[in-house]
């Protein structure tokens, strides 16, 4: 077994990880966690774990140990991190919506098209995974999309038939369970299903044509933004190629008229968010360094590029991009931003997400709170170069005050949407 360095043994996670898995650590190849290493690590893990959900469980944890030394102690870039993260958990969505599939169609048979096709279930992931951008303690924004109405063609005797529907309502129940559960092992990701049609008071999973007329219909300015990343998940031989789903997002997202309705409703957004965390942070001020989603947090870098992608996207296909600082670099090509002002944006976004990580190796919780504790902040600053926790705040606040003056640039009234209108 490889011992932790220094610098990585800072972590608690890593300290519990190498007392819970010493053998299992061993089975990841060297290096950045691959789509092939994961491959042959889970292959090997289910010969010890032979249930789905225990083997991808233990898979997660050994690539969460990896990521504390690759980026604490070798100062990998912000990349290696969340694309590893983001390949975990289209690996996992894969495995086990096979395994879920398998497993619904014991009972009920495959759900069938009018054509006499099998019925495909999508996997949508939003947020940070459809954008290949995960952190290393997150959850996993969901949206389950089918691609047709009809019925499954039962078991022997004609028995167990039921709705596509309802069939694929069981997949989604039992994809939960192998990823969302919480078990000896952990979870494999925390699923959020709250970016479906109607939130948490919508079916868990939708046709293709009700997601059309929902977004026709009942679609809302901020939900714009939040499709702006969605992508096909699962299964992996869907990934990048349903067609069909992205001619209903696309123009859903982008208007073919300039459309500044989404700057109200992102001001609305805003506020609710700001009033969270003051609610959070009442009676305990060390709520307040939240790098997420307090004043000049990664939540309000994404907004800023995501409100110009939205509002101008229609008219310029360029600016379809999920990834944030690909997303930068192509507001500031179009002129809706000088290149200074996404350089800074950029740094700072690279910065944020570092410490959120940084914080997150420490427990394994899903918080972007900065931690109290001396000891753990001082092994975040060395972490990330710094002699002491002192010149790691400055530079802290530094960032955040750019973001926060760039922000209410944005969300400054009429001005921001003038400015919008200069190309």
């Amino acid at each position: 077994m490889t011992l932790p360095t220094p610098l990585s043994q800072g972590s608690r996670l890593v300290q519990r990880l190498h007392r819970r898995y010493p053998q299992e650590l061993a089975l990841l190849p060297a290096g950045e966690p691959t789509a092939a290493h994961l491959q042959t690590t889970y292959a090997h893990l289910r010969q010890a774990y032979p249930e789905v959900a225990d083997a991808l469980r233990v898979l997660r944890q050994l690539v969460l140990e990896r990521l504390v030394e690759l980026d604490c102690a070798q100062q990998a870039p912000l990349n290696t991190v969340t694309q590893s993260m983001t390949a975990l958990a289209e690996f996992s969505l894969n495995e086990a919506l096979q395994e879920a599939l398998a497993r619904v169609d014991l009972r009920h048979g495959a759900p069938m098209t009018a054509q006499g096709t099998r019925a495909e279930l999508w996997v949508v992931g939003m947020g940070k995974l459809g954008a290949g951008e995960l952190n290393v303690s997150s959850d996993i924004d969901l949206v389950y999309v089918f691609d047709e109405d009809g019925q499954t063609q039962g078991i022997e005797g004609g028995r167990g038939v039921v709705s596509n529907h309802s069939y694929f309502d069981k997949v989604v129940k039992q994809l939960y369970a192998l990823i969302g559960e919480t078990t000896e092992h952990g979870q494999v990701f925390r699923m959020d299903l709250a970016l479906r049609p109607n939130g948490e008071s919508g079916h868990s999973v939708v046709s293709l044509d009700a997601l059309e007329e929902y977004f026709q219909v009942q679609g809302r300015e901020w939900e714009r933004l939040a499709w702006l990343k969605a992508r096909v998940v699962a299964p992996a031989a869907c990934i990048d190629q349903v067609k069909a789903l992205r001619a209903v997002v696309t123009p859903f997202v982008f208007r073919r008229y300039l459309d500044y309705n989404v700057f109200e409703a992102l001001r609305v957004l805003h506020q609710q968010i700001r009033a969270q965390s003051l609610r959070l942070s009442a009676g305990r001020p060390e709520r307040a360094n939240d790098v997420k989603l307090g004043r000049g947090g990664i939540r309000e870098i994404e907004f800023t590029v995501q409100l110009l992608q939205v509002v101008r996207g229609g008219q310029f296909p360029e600016l379809r991009t999920r990834p944030t600082l690909d997303a930068l670099k192509r507001v500031a090509k179009a002129g809706l931003m000088p290149v200074e002002t996404a350089e800074s944006l950029a740094n700072a976004y690279v910065f944020l997400r570092k410490v959120e990580h940084r914080i997150q190796y420490l427990d394994d919780q899903q918080t972007h709170v900065l931690p109290t504790q001396d000891q753990d902040l001082n092994w975040i600053a060395h972490t990330m170069g710094y002699s002491d926790s002192c010149d790691l705040l400055a530079d802290l606040d530094a960032h955040r005050e750019i973001v926060a003056h760039e922000f209410d640039i944005l969300l400054g009234g009429d001005q921001a949407c003038k400015g919008c209108q200069t190309q």
